[in-house]
Formats: structure tokens, sequence, C-alpha cells
């Protein structure tokens, strides 16, 4: 199995995350983001808040309790999720892509019949790759790191 920075992932355990869990968040290692999947919605609405399922890049909280405030905030009919889960992924979103995980999270959303579900996922998607071009970029510049070496003689 590939592994990019020596972190081994359970694939097979994070597949069953996201096909059984009503609503999962994974973080990632270079920025605080979280992408929030809530594969929940009501019937009869589908242009309201809860008519669909959402996929979203959402901030971090502290605690499980402030996401769940934050789920009834934004998704209020929906009530309290029966499964929340949440994963690290400490790889690339190439390797997100790359291992079968992405395309499980579409599956998971895009067969449920939403017009626009697709085109959704892959916004997120495409936001993500931004976000970890963007931190890479930063770290090459310095921009919001501290160097060990200096590329200036001292």
């Amino acid at each position: 199995m590939r592994m990019e920075n020596g972190l081994l992932v359970n694939l097979p355990e994070i597949e069953d995350i996201v096909k059984q869990a009503d609503v999962f968040a994974v973080g990632f290692r270079l920025f605080p983001e979280r992408l929030l999947i809530d594969t929940r919605f009501t019937e009869g609405d589908p242009e309201g808040p809860c008519g669909m399922p959402m996929v979203a890049i959402v901030d971090p909280v502290p605690t499980l309790q402030e996401r769940f405030f934050w789920l009834g905030q934004h998704r209020p009919a929906l009530g309290m999720p029966e499964d929340f889960m949440f994963f690290f992924w400490p790889h690339s979103m190439a390797y997100l892509e790359e291992s079968g995980l992405w395309a499980a999270v579409k599956q998971r959303i895009v067969p449920l019949g939403f017009t626009g579900a697709a085109a959704t996922c892959d916004a997120a998607f495409d936001d993500l790759v931004r976000r970890e071009r963007a931190a890479n970029v930063q770290a090459i510049t310095g921009e919001r790191y501290q160097t060990l070496w200096s590329a200036e003689p001292a």
C-alpha cells in the first residue's frame, strides 16, 4: 500500500464510516477547515436548508457538542444525527482521490438523486485541493510558518 508520509490509515474502516454514518467530518493535516458531510434530508422541500444532503467545508469547533449545536443552527429540521463520526486524513487530496475514498463519498451523496449533487461534491473537492495548495505555498514561502534554516547566510 502506498504511504505518502508513513502514516497508515485503515481505508476499509474509513470507507465504512463514509458508507454508514449519517454525518461525518474529515480533518486534514495542512489546514484547519473540515469537510462536513450530512447525508440526511427532509422530504418535500428540496430548496430548503434541510431538503437535501449537505457537503460543506466548515470551520473547526473545539467539541462535539459545539458541532451538534452548529448542525442544529444550520439544519434545524433534522434533529440530532444518529451516527456522527470524525476521522483525520493525514494524506494529500490526490491520495484521497486515488485511494477511491472520494469516489465513496460521491457514491454516498449522488445516488440520492438531488439536482447538482455531483457538482456540489466536485466543488467541495476542488475547494479542498485549493486549500491544500495554498497551505503548501505558504509553507514554501514561509508565510504563517517559521523556518529552521534561513535561505540567507547568517
